[in-house]
């Protein structure tokens, strides 16, 4: 039987931080991006714009995200594609991200009042 000791967590506790990190950073700007042009697809004067944002919105925000992260790695393998778990990862976290925060920016752009646009 193999023994870990208190160095060698913390040791692979402190890899999976810096990749915890450098994904993190990726998803949130990728997703900010994203979530800024469903923005402004959410506040376009189109409807037809404005039903694909919430469709999209009401899509990556109605399922669970462990689903999503399941689904872009083993749905994607299915079609012959082999996707890196890190690139999985990396998609389905951008198109998460982007869903919330594209909502939430939604809600203060429609805070402001007509007269101070």
């Amino acid at each position: 039987m193999i023994a870990f000791t208190t160095w060698d967590i913390v040791r692979n506790l402190m890899l999976a931080w810096r990749w915890t990190i450098v994904l993190t950073l990726v998803t949130f700007v990728l997703g900010g991006a994203l979530g800024l042009i469903i923005l402004f697809m959410r506040t376009s004067r189109r409807n037809w714009l404005r039903q694909v944002a919430r469709l999209y919105i009401e899509l990556f925000q109605g399922t669970p995200l462990l689903m999503q992260l399941f689904l872009v790695f083993f749905g994607i393998a299915l079609f012959g594609v082999e996707v890196p778990a890190w690139l999985a990862a990396g998609l389905a976290l951008t198109c998460w991200s982007a869903s919330y925060l594209a909502e939430i920016w939604r809600g203060c752009v429609e805070a402001i009042p007509k007269g101070q646009w």
